[in-house]
């Protein structure tokens, strides 16, 4: 039988593991944008013209649906905030409506820039997929460490507390 049923809420467990600061956004845009400065410079080591070009289009890519995307979700939870006034916004079926359309024409436009570029240019389509990774890569890298630290400090939490409760002969609630 399990002791502890506080292990099996999951929500508050999530809530626990995935704690962001107020300014995680800027945080993120400033690292992917610091990743990819590095990448651009050292695919300009290489002296290949495909290499660079791939490698910009999709970091620009990249971070242009990313910049999208945060607007629209910062837009669609924007009513959640505390003491943020709910008078005349759309309903969130309409909000989930033009979040679907929203995303329909990004893919349109994405596939017809992409179509022009393969029409026009010749790139390294490896590095074009790199370019387009970067702010994924770096966002998901960042959520992974703070689930991580933040795992790690409830390890640590609950390996003081035990012995705390050893040293002290004394349970806690």
């Amino acid at each position: 039988m399990i002791k502890n049923f506080d292990m099996l809420n999951i929500y508050k467990n999530s809530c626990e593991l995935l704690t962001v600061k107020k300014n995680f956004v800027k945080q993120a845009f400033y690292a992917a944008l610091f990743v990819s400065i590095l990448m651009f410079l050292a695919s300009l080591r290489y002296q290949s013209f495909e290499i660079t070009i791939g490698l910009t289009i999709g970091i620009i890519a990249s971070f242009c649906s990313s910049f999208i995307l945060w607007r629209w979700i910062n837009y669609i939870f924007n009513d959640l905030r505390p003491g943020a006034v709910t008078n005349s916004k759309p309903s969130p079926a309409v909000k989930s409506v033009g979040f679907v359309l929203l995303r329909l024409c990004q893919i349109f436009v994405l596939g017809l820039v992409f179509f022009l570029i393969f029409k026009f240019l010749s790139i390294n389509i490896i590095a074009l997929f790199i370019g387009i990774s970067v702010v994924q890569l770096v966002v998901f890298s960042m959520i992974a460490s703070i689930v991580l630290v933040n795992m790690l400090n409830n390890v640590r939490g609950a390996d003081f507390v035990t012995r705390q409760e050893r040293h002290t002969g004394l349970k806690s609630n």
